[in-house]
């Protein structure tokens, strides 16, 4: 009984005291209040997860890229790291080799508009332009690239396609090489292909191991872009003009010659 006495006034206390109707409707506020603060956080939280996860599986360069005047052209396709197919670029010189490099490279103009130029932070008014068509004269930078392997190319047939060039000639020949050299080295680098490559060993067919990948890369769909770049081709040996800022200078002539800036012979 007497524990029941003592226990009585803290009953009674709850009894006699109950929690006054706004203090109960304030605290319910208060609990849905830091529901819905909670709910938003984690809306919030997981707005901003998904949004790191898709930043950081966009394609390579697709936030940063550089303006291209083939942008809207360009389309990309999975091709194996270590292609099996032949290509006709490797094979001893012949007709069918020269025409096939000749094909490759006969973009090696382009006939730029002034909005390309001022995109690619260019200015016209001191850059040559197209005489007998309107534009001025560039190059897509993978067809310097291809000029530069095809002369490569030549250097290793030197009997076949410098047999006429006298020594001096020949050692112009060998600095425009090394000029080429440099600038595939640097597409290279640029552009690095990082798909992984292993090695192989078969005894029965060669004494080393040898390169192999099962991997893919990603490549340019070349045909489309080939065929955009050769319908804005001026032609091997378009006449020009000097820049704007320059027509009427003493010893400036105006009209030019492409002939010895990308050499086609």
């Amino acid at each position: 009984m007497k524990d029941q006495e003592q226990s009585l006034p803290l009953l009674e206390d709850e009894i006699l005291n109950p929690p006054e109707p706004w203090k109960s409707r304030h605290l319910l506020l208060s609990l849905r209040f830091r529901q819905v603060i909670i709910m938003v956080a984690l809306g919030l939280y997981s707005l901003l997860v998904t949004g790191i996860v898709l930043f950081q599986n966009l394609p390579h360069g697709t936030t940063n890229a550089p303006y291209s005047p083939a942008d809207h052209i360009l389309q990309f396709e999975q091709h194996k790291a270590n292609p099996d197919k032949h290509t006709i670029y490797s094979d001893p010189p012949s007709p069918e080799v020269d025409k096939a490099w000749d094909d490759l490279v006969r973009p090696i103009y382009f006939s730029a508009t002034k909005e390309e130029l001022r995109s690619s932070n260019e200015v016209p008014d001191d850059t040559v332009s197209l005489l007998d068509m309107e534009g001025y004269l560039g190059t897509i930078g993978v067809y310097h690239g291809l000029h530069c392997m095809r002369r490569i190319y030549w250097h290793l047939h030197e009997d076949t396609y410098f047999a006429n060039r006298t020594a001096q000639a020949r050692s112009v020949e060998i600095v425009h090489a090394r000029h080429c050299l440099g600038v595939v080295v640097h597409d290279l680098m640029c552009n690095a292909n990082t798909a992984l490559y292993t090695f192989g060993y078969y005894p029965d067919r060669d004494p080393i191991p040898r390169l192999k990948s099962g991997a893919s890369r990603q490549c340019l769909k070349w045909d489309s872009f080939h065929q955009w770049a050769t319908d804005r081709a001026p032609g091997y040996h378009p006449r020009l003009r000097a820049p704007a800022n320059l027509l009427g200078k003493s010893g400036v002539k105006g009209n030019l010659k492409a002939d010895d800036i990308f050499r086609a012979d």
